[in-house]
């Protein structure tokens, strides 16, 4: 057990070391003037507009799902749903203005589950391949599929300024015209109907293009980050990262293990329900952030800080869980 451990805290920490590495130079280009603060902005809109749907239609157009596989993937789904509520109503009563609810919430709900949890499923369970399928099933419908949706709506919502309700819901519901709506819709029927992949050689071009841009998600969406990333005053980040901290990389994990005892998951399940429930905060909610207004530069302060704090709260979840 203590081999594993020491596994999974190494490859966490040599991915963590590899987003740190993005983020200093996105910060080191910024300062010789190689590329500039307001860059990021385009590449969010590269991120959310190319990247975010290649990858959603390939994702879906491949996946096909067991029904004994469902029960972890609807765990995670309503761990995203119960802390995206609860982050919500703690900065409302912290009396956070809307743009820093959107920081905390995004940050305390998605988990960077797939470049992160995937690395580590790898190295934890090396010779169990049913491992980093059922990862992938629970990452991708459980954690992607909601941030994927969810993610423009709150993020239009908490960037818009709008007083009028009505406005900021019609500003929420832009992502039904989004390419990331009809990617998905394109994925789910192409999926459905089993059509032709990139086994077809009329097709295969098409396939691998999205297979490109969705490589390059990983590290324009740090890039992204990095840009806009500033040192922030500690009295402004200390509880929204108490709150992350708490939520994201405690609570959250408790209770998919709990939950997991509960429904009589098997240990394979339960170990990578909480592995992948523990993960620190997704890059991406920084980006929609930014795409769509909101406070950005938060979220990427909470990305950061959360993402070192995670190595030491990963050994506290399973030590404390035995």
């Amino acid at each position: 057990m203590h081999l594993v451990h020491n596994l999974v805290i190494q490859h966490l920490i040599n991915s963590i070391l590899v987003i740190a590495s993005i983020y200093v130079l996105a910060l080191l280009l910024r300062r010789t003037g190689t590329l500039k603060e307001e860059y990021s902005l385009t590449f969010a809109r590269i991120v959310t507009d190319l990247c975010l749907p290649a990858i959603i239609f390939v994702s879906l157009a491949k996946q096909s799902i067991r029904l004994d596989q469902i029960a972890p993937v609807l765990v995670m789904l309503g761990l995203e749903v119960f802390c995206i509520a609860l982050a919500w109503i703690v900065s409302v009563l912290l009396k956070f203005n809307k743009a820093q609810q959107g920081a905390i919430v995004f940050c305390s709900a998605f988990g960077s589950s797939a470049f992160l949890g995937y690395s580590v499923i790898t190295q934890m369970f090396p010779h169990t391949p049913g491992a980093l399928s059922e990862a992938v099933l629970i990452s991708e419908i459980g954690v992607g599929y909601p941030i994927f949706i969810l993610g423009p709506m709150l993020a239009t919502y908490f960037g818009s300024q709008e007083a009028d309700r009505k406005l900021q819901w019609k500003a929420s519901l832009s992502f039904f015209k989004s390419p990331v709506f009809f990617a998905l819709i394109l994925g789910l029927v192409w999926g459905h109907l089993h059509l032709p992949g990139q086994e077809n050689a009329f097709l295969a071009p098409v396939f691998q293009l999205c297979n490109v841009l969705a490589s390059a998600l990983t590290p324009l969406a740090i890039l992204s980050v990095g840009l806009m990333f500033r040192v922030p005053h500690p009295s402004k980040i200390v509880i929204p990262l108490t709150i992350v901290i708490l939520l994201k990389l405690i609570i959250k994990p408790l209770l998919a293990s709990s939950l997991a005892s509960h429904f009589s998951f098997p240990d394979l399940w339960e170990e990578v329900l909480v592995l992948l429930a523990a993960m620190p905060p997704a890059i991406l909610g920084a980006v929609f952030l930014r795409r769509y207004g909101g406070d950005a530069t938060l979220a990427s302060a909470l990305v950061l800080a959360a993402s070192m704090v995670s190595g030491v709260t990963l050994v506290a979840v399973f030590w404390i869980l035995g």
